[in-house]
């Protein structure tokens, strides 16, 4: 354990600059001009097969709960939408059309946003356009590995396949950082980013944002193996030899591999936005872990322990954790944890089920009904509220849906937008 801290802390030596002095300065010296994210965020749907008429609720900014309790847009955009394709490595073109139409239909509505670069899950046939036409085969070998992974949330097991660029790759930590550095200057170019408050750091994840990758868990059985996965292959025992140890240790995995890549990337973020807030997002690992490989016996959520460390290292003072299943009965307890930890600040974003908005009590889709001021969806947004939470980030679905338990949890004084 204490030899992988240091290491972790010799990687770090040549970004501490980032959050001292000068205009970026952070912590107890932290200036006044950086916004804290604060108040309810609502998502879009972030698939690249989502376009800008599906990304958001129908009536949602006519809806009441949105003019009048809702604070920002959590803006989160797959990187094949800022990155069409890729033929030779380091000439990156990017294309802002996307983005800039999701933050005009925030900023339009006198509202905050933060930001999300990601792969972007896909439907079971679709997984091709999850990266950028031409990234695999430009970037090099093993920079961008096709995982066949089981999932269980939300609706009946299946097989999905996720490409997971691994960010202890260096082509891959330069395409985020220039992703982070040119993304920057155009919202000041185009007059956006006064509006910004949060950005989360990518890079790391299955097909989102969590801090994850495949461990080939869950998973599985023998009785699933007439199941296919999207590549042909069978989920059985594909998904879990796809993520065993031999596999990992092929492509270079190692936790310090894992956090000195991550620390790369968020260090160009931390850059490029040294007057904003970085968001990390936690998995949920449950007893076993299922957020990183374990090669070496670590403890029940090491790894991205030392992840927030590293981090909160770079940006002291301006770093939020959230964890994305925020239920009236779930809260993650590691985000709290952490945060008193290292001196960060609390998000939540609610659960998600089937595309229609968030499940209570671990139920599913419309679960969270009567709308109402003591109803289930106010109780959620107050579980969150209640264990320090400041920002968080609901479906659009939601704020169509309930607006009584949203205009309640705001009455109460939750999520003020600071």
């Amino acid at each position: 354990m204490r030899r992988r801290l240091i290491l972790t802390t010799g990687i770090l030596v040549g970004a501490l600059s980032v959050g001292c002095g000068g205009s970026g300065s952070t912590g107890p010296h932290q200036p006044p001009s950086i916004p804290v994210p604060s108040g309810i965020y609502v998502l879009n749907e972030n698939s690249n097969e989502q376009s800008l008429a599906t990304a958001y609720a129908s009536g949602l900014t006519a809806a009441p709960a949105y003019d009048s309790d809702v604070a920002g847009h959590a803006i989160f955009v797959p990187i094949a939408k800022v990155l069409p394709s890729v033929s030779t490595w380091g000439q990156f073109s990017w294309s802002w059309t996307y983005l800039d139409s999701l933050v005009g239909i925030a900023v339009s509505h006198h509202k905050r946003f933060s930001l999300e670069f990601e792969v972007g899950f896909q439907a079971e046939s679709t997984y091709q356009i999850s990266m950028p036409q031409g990234f695999v085969a430009a970037c090099g070998a093993d920079c961008a590995h096709l995982f066949d992974v089981w999932v269980v949330g939300g609706v009946a097991p299946r097989c999905i396949d996720a490409i997971v660029p691994l960010p202890w790759i260096a082509n891959v930590q330069q395409m985020w950082t220039a992703l982070a550095s040119d993304a920057a200057a155009h919202l000041k170019q185009t007059g956006a980013y006064s509006s910004l408050t949060l950005v989360h750091v990518p890079g790391l994840s299955v097909y989102d944002e969590e801090l994850r990758l495949p461990t080939g868990t869950p998973r599985p059985t023998a009785s699933d193996s007439t199941i296919k996965c999207p590549d042909g292959k069978p989920a059985y025992p594909t998904t879990i030899t796809d993520a065993d140890t031999t596999a990992w240790r092929a492509l270079g995995y190692s936790d310090s591999a894992v956090v000195s890549g991550f620390s790369v990337i968020a260090a160009g973020f931390a850059r490029a936005f040294p007057d904003r807030y970085l968001g990390l997002s936690l998995l949920n690992p449950g007893t076993v872990g299922l957020d990183f490989p374990n090669l070496t016996g670590d403890p029940v959520g090491q790894v991205a322990s030392e992840l927030v460390q590293a981090v909160s290292t770079i940006a002291p003072g301006r770093v939020q954790l959230q964890a994305d299943d925020l239920d009236i009965n779930h809260v993650l307890a590691e985000v709290t944890t952490l945060a008193t930890t290292y001196g960060d600040a609390v998000g939540w974003q609610t659960n998600k089920h089937a595309g229609t908005g968030a499940g209570c009590n671990g139920a599913g889709p419309s679960s969270c009904s009567p709308d109402g001021p003591s109803g289930l969806y106010f109780q959620l947004l107050q579980a969150g509220a209640q264990n320090h939470g400041e920002y968080i980030e609901v479906w659009s679905a939601d704020v169509v849906q309930y607006p009584q338990s949203i205009a309640s949890a705001v009455a109460q004084g939750y999520y003020p937008v600071k």
